[in-house]
């Protein structure tokens, strides 16, 4: 889908390092790319953009959003 893909949630955009769909898995995947090492908030910014792509984009035949966080 695209690198620093754009999203809208209400009011607020959000960047998402990069968004994929995966067509056997039959679902989005996110993926968050963090230089530092894992801070617990990454894992929580994550989760939001998993429910957030899941109710913007997931249509109802989709499995739900896979998240991948990769730290340093």
């Amino acid at each position: 889908m695209g690198r620093q893909y754009k999203m809208k949630t209400g009011q607020e955009e959000f960047f998402l390092d990069l968004l994929f769909f995966h067509v056997k898995l039959n679902c989005y995947v996110v993926i968050e790319l963090k230089t530092t090492k894992f801070k617990p908030e990454y894992a929580g910014k994550l989760g939001f953009y998993q429910k957030a792509i899941d109710s913007e984009l997931r249509l109802a035949a989709q499995n739900p959003t896979i998240g991948l966080l990769l730290c340093k």
